[in-house]
């Protein structure tokens, strides 16, 4: 979906809008007259963002919080549930990564990227669905990744994360079948954002056509969200990559992926 389609959507919450795919949803979602609630830690980064963004003429709404944090995590479900104020369009794209092996990482680094990448999703997605479901209209965009399509060693604690917002989301697609209300899951692969530093990995050395750009990624997304799509693997190699791991063995899978994480 380019920025000049008609969006099916008058207001979305974003999750990680500070930067990266978030802030790219966050600006697409401007761009096409969406009304946005932007969410993310950096209280700064996201001013900034929102003054930038209303001179374009949509409202937003800013709501700085730790969704690893149970209070802040509460503030931002309070505010998806708000019957007084419908969120339409609900982006779960806040996510935490660690590289490295699984051992010598941090325990409490592992709990961070558990409760931001599927407590926080699991729990703004259930905040949001009943008044969704009431009002016979509304859309879930989950942003999981290439990464939960197979075993991820060095990123143990991710990809398995991601493999569960994959999961979660087709369920909650089928659930919800014929309710008005839409759940897509959107599977990225490597993608130029500050996340690999965060992550503690770069890609730099990945040639060109294995990456996106934050922009094209957002652009699928929200292309299959509107389309009512289950899952979209961004990229034509991503797809081709996806496809592979489905019809490979387990014990193949684990072996490439193990080579494509050395590289990074």
């Amino acid at each position: 979906m380019s920025s000049s389609d008609q969006q099916p959507w008058k207001t979305a919450l974003v999750t990680g809008a500070s930067a990266g795919i978030g802030e790219a949803f966050a600006r697409q979602l401007a761009a096409g007259g969406t009304d946005l609630v932007l969410v993310a830690r950096r209280a700064d980064k996201l001013a900034g963002l929102a003054d930038e963004l209303r001179a374009g003429g949509v409202d937003v709404e800013v709501l700085a919080a730790d969704l690893v944090d149970s209070l802040g995590l509460a503030s931002v479900a309070e505010r998806v549930a708000d019957p007084d104020r419908p969120i339409d369009l609900l982006v779960n794209c806040a996510g935490l990564g660690a590289a490295g092996p699984f051992a010598e990482g941090s325990l409490d680094l592992y709990h961070q990227i558990v409760d931001l990448n599927v407590t926080a999703l699991v729990d703004l997605t259930h905040a949001a669905l009943p008044a969704m479901q009431g009002r016979g209209r509304g859309w879930v965009l989950n942003v999981s990744s290439l990464g939960g399509h197979a075993p991820g060693p060095s990123f143990a604690v991710y990809s398995a994360t991601k493999a569960f917002v994959t999961s979660f989301s087709e369920s909650l697609f089928e659930e919800l079948r014929g309710t008005g209300v839409h759940i897509t899951v959107v599977c990225p692969g490597a993608t130029k954002t500050e996340f690999g530093e965060i992550a503690g990995t770069q890609a730099d050395d990945l040639p060109d056509f294995l990456q996106q750009s934050a922009e094209e990624v957002v652009a699928e997304a929200l292309a299959a969200t509107a389309a009512g799509k289950a899952v979209r693997v961004t990229g034509v190699v991503n797809r081709v990559s996806a496809a592979l791991t489905g019809v490979l063995p387990r014990s193949a899978n684990r072996r490439i992926s193990a080579m494509v994480t050395d590289r990074l």
